[in-house]
Order: structure tokens, then C-alpha cells, then sequence
């Protein structure tokens, strides 16, 4: 069952928290061409998940230069190794922990406090028309949630981006990122439990 925060997360990303459906670059078919050393195979992967990519380096690092050259290291990396990808999880979770792994890397080599709070971290917000009291409610509590994302602990911060942003599911993350699914649930909880405590003004 979804918990406040979980919903206040995706609802306030839009489109950035929306499930897509499966793709053509999800079939095995796509998979055989990418390992086959297709070009066109690989170049409607970057064009699929490109976005998805750098949007889950951006609210991880918080800096649009970083999460641009992780993106491009992810894609780098998938190409190098896509050879060994058994297709044992999907091709966007795939990409996700190589995503989500380079981004610690980074966050541990920079042994100082949070992810800079950066205005372009949940960008890409609709706007859904609502009246300018509605409006200013909703950028209110979208520079919150900015604020308390980043604030998270990285450990905590990638998996409530992985479950409640991309969507993905506890077998999922627990795979991405190599920890037992209980670590994923217990860190998950209580990144939930730190948003909530943040965001406790907005609650109805």
C-alpha cells in the first residue's frame, strides 16, 4: 500500500514519476540485436532511456554536469557490457543499477555533506492549468521535496528514487543495487518516514 510520502513523491514529479509501458527496446528480440553489436539496436536504447538515465544521475547528484557525464558513462558502460547482460531483468533496470552505481561512487568520492539543491533536480513538471493558489501550493511543495530528496542519505535517496520516481519494484532495486530485499524495504521506509517528518506541512 502506498504511504503519503510515496504518493507525494510521484504526484508532485508528474510525468517524471510515471510508469511507461513497455517499449520495443524491452523485447528479447531488441536484447539479441543489441548483443549482436547493432548500431541502430544500441543508438533507440540511448533515444528510449536517455531521459530516464540522466534524470535519476540528476536528482542523485544533484549537479547537471555531473549527471550529464554519469549518463553518458552509463550508456558507455552498457555498451561495453551488454555482452554479459543475461536479460535476467529488464533492460531500463539494467541500466538503472549501473546508474544508480555510479552515482554513489561519486557521492562517496565527494566525502561531504548532501547533493547540492539544485533548481533543475525535478524539472520537467507539467503544467496541468491549475488556478495560481493551486499553482503556488504545488511549486511550494515541489522545492520541499527537492530540498528533502536531497537531504536524504545517498543509501536512503537512491532507492526511494528507484521505487517511487522509476517505479521499480523491491526485487527489482534489491538486484540494482546488490542488497538483500529487506535492506530495501528498511531503507525505504525510513527515507518515507524522513520525507514525511520534512513535509509535514503540507499533509491535509
Amino acid at each position: 500500500m502506498a504511504t503519503w510520502a510515496s504518493l507525494a513523491v510521484r504526484d508532485s514529479l508528474g510525468p517524471w514519476g510515471a510508469m511507461t509501458e513497455a517499449t520495443a527496446a524491452e523485447r528479447p528480440e531488441f536484447l539479441d540485436r543489441l548483443r549482436a553489436g547493432d548500431r541502430a539496436a544500441f543508438e533507440e536504447l540511448v533515444r528510449v532511456h536517455q531521459h530516464r538515465v540522466y534524470g535519476l544521475a540528476l536528482r542523485m547528484l544533484g549537479d547537471p554536469a555531473e549527471a550529464q557525464d554519469v549518463a553518458q558513462d552509463a550508456f558507455l558502460r552498457a555498451h561495453r557490457g551488454v555482452a554479459a547482460f543475461r536479460g535476467e531483468a529488464r533492460v531500463s533496470t539494467w541500466l538503472h543499477a549501473i546508474t544508480a552505481r555510479l552515482c554513489l561512487t561519486r557521492l562517496a568520492a565527494r566525502r561531504r555533506g548532501p547533493a547540492p539543491h539544485e533548481d533543475g533536480c525535478l524539472a520537467g513538471v507539467a503544467d496541468d492549468g491549475l488556478p495560481p493558489d493551486r499553482a503556488l501550493e504545488r511549486e511550494e511543495l515541489q522545492a520541499a521535496l527537492r530540498r528533502a530528496i536531497a537531504d536524504l542519505p545517498a543509501e536512503r535517496r537512491v532507492v526511494v528514487l528507484l521505487r517511487d520516481v522509476e517505479g521499480l519494484g523491491y526485487e527489482e532495486i534489491a538486484g540494482a543495487l546488490e542488497l538483500p530485499i529487506g535492506t530495501v524495504r528498511s531503507r525505504l521506509h525510513r527515507a518515507r518516514l524522513d520525507l514525511k517528518a520534512k513535509l509535514e506541512r503540507f499533509l491535509p
